[in-house]
């Protein structure tokens, strides 16, 4: 079957080498990288690792830096790999909202080719995903290039764990409030507002937005997806691994054990996935 993986990361070999340097001004990237279960991989590495699972194309996005000028080297990186491998690499772009800079190179990402902006990170560049203010500006140009943007959020409940954030089911729902027009997608199950789409109000205001799968065998039992799939919110789910943290093999298995039509399946690894790349 097709596989669009949805959420991978990549990174070039100089931010490895120079990690202790750039965390010591990027608190999110020291807290991150300095976690156990941090893993580095490039572009290279990927497109073999795909190859190995059978992945046909993927979403890839490197580190949203609070800096601009290093969100720029991410996206000068993600963008060549994309040129290097066309079609099994398609490019997210990272910008940091609230810093000068942001709109020129969201607009230089988009002219390039990226797919579109994110994994965003509210907690570490130090926005408000639930600020009209702060973020109306990049969600223009996405509005202007029919883009979407990607945003990490995370459950406010549960453990507690590295990279986790403060930013979950609300905020993205007034996101969602306040920019109606933005194709997004969030990160991580959308912090669990998957679930408020069985409410009908709630369902017509996340109608511009989709979720992904990235990290779910740390999360959730494999029976989310049916209940995604129950409650109607089924054509927005994407599957997305978070590589290299996690790989394809871990998803196998919970898939497996969800009992999913080869219909429902089909949506979840690239039917949703096509239909936001459209």
């Amino acid at each position: 079957m097709k596989i669009i993986d949805s959420h991978v990361h990549i990174y070039p070999e100089f931010l490895k080498k120079e990690r202790d340097k750039i965390a010591a001004r990027e608190p999110w990237f020291e807290l991150l990288t300095a976690s156990k279960v941090q893993k580095w991989g490039t572009a290279e590495e990927l497109v073999a690792a795909m190859d190995e699972s059978g992945v046909e194309s993927a979403l890839a996005t490197t580190f949203a830096f609070r800096d601009q000028g290093l969100c720029r080297e991410m996206n000068d990186y993600v963008l060549d790999a994309a040129r290097r491998f066309p079609g099994r690499i398609l490019p997210l772009a990272v910008v940091s909202p609230t810093r000068p800079g942001a709109a020129a190179e969201a607009r230089r990402a988009f002219d390039l080719g990226a797919a579109g902006l994110g994994e965003l990170f509210s907690d570490g560049q130090s926005f408000d995903l639930s600020c009209a203010e702060q973020l109306r500006e990049i969600c223009g140009i996405c509005g202007e290039y029919n883009k979407f943007v990607l945003f990490h959020t995370a459950e406010q409940a549960g453990h507690q764990y590295a990279g986790k954030g403060a930013y979950g089911a609300r905020e993205a729902a007034a996101f969602c409030r306040n920019f109606p027009l933005t194709r997004v997608v969030f990160a991580h199950f959308g912090g669990g507002l998957w679930a408020f789409t069985a409410m009908p109000e709630m369902r017509l205001l996340t109608s511009n937005a989709c979720f992904d799968t990235a990290a779910w065998p740390w999360l959730y039992e494999p029976k989310i997806l049916n209940a995604i799939f129950a409650i109607g919110a089924g054509d927005k789910i994407l599957f997305g691994s978070d590589w290299p943290i996690l790989g394809l093999a871990r998803y196998e298995k919970l898939i497996a054990q969800t009992g999913l039509s080869l219909e429902e399946k089909e949506a979840l690894l690239h039917g949703n996935a096509e239909r936001l790349l459209a």
